[in-house]
């Protein structure tokens, strides 16, 4: 092969080199643009497209490295044993990129959605295919390794567009408490956030020492926000409805009796 023949396939090869970068690169965009067309989940759509690219400039750098008459079959079969010797040395970020992908597909939340998985709770920022990003309730930044997540019970608490929360209200020995329970549901029944379906619900739970318990149950928006903010108006419209009914929210109260030593009953010093 004299020189200009190799010129002109080194030519060829980075003229097919750029045309599948930018095939890759197109074809990368035009799943995106389908995704955000058809409202589908961000997180899919863009392992698609990272898949898509990887794919499509691998193949254009394979026939570029053929054209130029470099034999791959070696360096493919040293790198398939080497590769074998590198996935048992990093099977951990292995797992995390399957367990990314795999994710992507089934798409069990979207970025925007309050989930819980071990014993982190937040709000989901991305899905790559190694982490998933969350930012919880105080502002912390956390990275998930994807397969934690995907081998872990995970909980997704914006799916269901709702969420329940509860609280307890001690009310004293004495009390009404078929009037005390309407006096709670009816208190937050009204606080703004508080769905009306499921519908408020209030019970008699324990008779606790210097009181008797009644947990307090209602549905509000998911995220965290709305949960603290929820409670925050339910039980401070709880406070004001049982002292405008008269209901006593009675203090923990502790007896104690004191009876004279020996020594004192006998004189002794």
């Amino acid at each position: 092969m004299d020189g200009a023949e190799i010129i002109g396939d080194g030519l060829q090869a980075a003229i097919m080199v750029v045309v599948a970068f930018a095939v890759a690169v197109g074809a990368r965009c035009a799943i995106r643009r389908v995704g955000r067309r058809d409202d589908a989940a961000s997180a899919t759509v863009q392992i698609m497209a990272r898949l898509a690219f990887a794919v499509i400039a691998a193949v254009g750098l394979y026939i570029a490295l053929r054209t130029v008459g470099l034999d791959l079959g070696p360096v493919l079969a040293g790198a398939g044993i080497a590769g074998v010797a590198v996935a048992f040395a990093l099977q951990d970020i292995a797992e995390n990129y399957l367990s990314g992908t795999i994710m992507g597909f089934r798409n069990p939340f979207s970025p925007g959605d309050e989930i819980v998985s071990g014993d982190h709770e937040g709000t989901v920022e991305q899905l790559n295919l190694r982490y998933t990003t969350i930012r919880t309730h105080d502002g912390v930044r956390v990275l998930l390794p994807n397969g934690a997540v995907l081998k872990n019970p995970l909980t997704n608490l914006t799916v269901n567009g709702n969420r329940r929360t509860d609280f307890t209200v001690g009310v004293a020995y004495g009390t009404d408490l078929r009037h005390a329970r309407r006096v709670l549901i009816e208190a937050v029944a009204g606080v703004e956030r508080v769905d009306d379906e499921p519908a408020p619900q209030a019970w008699v739970e324990e008779l606790a020492a210097s009181w008797i318990n009644i947990r307090v149950r209602y549905w509000h928006p998911p995220r965290i926000a709305d949960m603290w903010e929820t409670r925050n108006a339910a039980i401070i419209a709880v406070v004001r409805a049982t002292e405008a009914a008269g209901i006593e929210l009675p203090f923990e109260r502790t007896v104690v009796e004191l009876s004279a030593s020996p020594d004192a009953s006998l004189g002794w010093s």
